[in-house]
């Protein structure tokens, strides 16, 4: 019964992530980033994963401190975060997989934080999407492995429909818009 509701929460987590890649604005972003992270905290958490779940529990703080726009988007924040991210793996390591998912969340929130549209995309599409799937396949997280999938897909897919041009780099006054 464990085992599949932890499935069950890695899905509901894979449905979040898809549909945040969609969005053009960064708080709705950030705020369906950090629901997807809880539910893979959770699914990692079942399946015993504790890095992934450590990770993931720090990602609905940083989505929350990301969805605060100018007042929080902040490089002392960006530095706290990668830094229990850091301190959380020491705590979790176990194997390689525990690294493989620390280098994808120190990338990801650092591709986050350069408030470039395009760098978020193009960081998830090519380093941690492939290195989350890794550690997904490790874990035999079935949710976990859909989500990364779906990741890139869908950001494939947002290539596409935003165009170069429709993925900007935000600027100080975009922030208050909420617009990538």
């Amino acid at each position: 019964m464990i085992e599949i509701l932890a499935q069950v929460l890695g899905i509901l987590g894979t449905i979040f992530a898809f549909v945040s890649f969609q969005l053009k604005e960064n708080k709705k972003f950030f705020m369906l980033q950090a629901l997807s992270g809880c539910m893979f905290a959770l699914n990692f958490l079942l399946l015993g994963a504790y890095t992934g779940c450590l990770l993931n529990f720090i990602n609905i703080f940083r989505g929350a401190v990301m969805a605060g726009g100018k007042k929080t988007y902040k490089v002392p924040w960006l530095i706290a975060i990668q830094a229990l991210y850091i301190i959380a793996t020491v705590f979790t390591y176990t194997n390689i997989f525990s690294l493989i998912a620390l280098i994808a969340q120190l990338v990801g929130t650092f591709a986050m934080w350069s408030k470039n549209g395009k760098t978020i995309r193009f960081l998830q599409l090519f380093c941690v999407s492939p290195m989350w799937l890794i550690h997904n396949i490790f874990v035999f997280s079935i949710g976990g492995i859909i989500c990364e999938v779906f990741n890139i897909s869908s950001i494939i897919v947002s290539l596409i429909r935003f165009g170069k041009r429709g993925i900007k780099k935000l600027k100080e006054k975009d922030l208050l818009k909420d617009k990538v």
